[in-house]
């Protein structure tokens, strides 16, 4: 009977250690997920990228934070010259803990900016594309590892009574830097 109620213990433990975001007390620090390996930065707001590598199943895994964003270590690298590079992150870590990234979530398309690998010159991207689907239901356009360089954004969607309902990819795609060094990421606006 004690093992029965330890393993029940540890099964609970482990659910509320996986529970949804919006169970934050408070927002984790950009910290939370290991090393800083890359960076976006959209408009004046850098977001540091960690290591991150989605379980068999297709079922996203960000660092259990709001305020960092995961690249996927089973897609193609940022350097990669084709292919889909992945980045996920959180839109909302519990409550007042909104995403770092979530600015892309809204901005026109044809809004540019940067990821770039720490120590490394920066590559510009171009939304071009905002597609949802189903929680639980992801597209394989947006893991593959052939056609053009790409980088596609996944988060959350969709919000309603508690729960995320829809799963949201935004993609980009690479452009030359702008002719001026001192250059911002922007939206077609400003």
């Amino acid at each position: 009977m004690r093992r029965v109620a330890a393993v029940v213990a540890i099964a609970l433990a482990g659910s509320l250690l996986t529970a949804a975001p919006a169970e934050a007390r408070t927002c984790p620090p950009a910290s939370t997920g290991g090393p800083t390996i890359a960076e976006v930065k959209v408009g004046k707001r850098t977001v540091p990228v960690k290591r991150v590598t989605f379980r068999n199943g297709g079922v996203l895994n960000p660092p259990a934070t709001n305020l960092a964003a995961g690249l996927s270590a089973r897609n193609q690298k940022l350097s990669a010259k084709k292919g889909a590079s992945v980045i996920t992150w959180h839109v909302r870590y519990g409550p007042g803990c909104d995403g770092a990234l979530n600015s892309l979530i809204t901005l026109p398309m044809g809004s540019t900016f940067t990821v770039g690998m720490v120590g490394k010159t920066p590559r510009w991207y171009k939304i071009v594309k905002r597609e949802t689907v189903p929680k639980g239901k992801l597209k394989r356009s947006w893991f593959s590892h052939g056609g053009p360089k790409r980088l596609v954004l996944i988060t959350c969607a969709d919000y309603a009574g508690g729960v995320f309902r829809r799963t949201m990819g935004i993609t980009a795609v690479p452009i030359p830097a702008p002719a001026s060094p001192t250059a911002a990421p922007t939206s077609p606006s400003t």
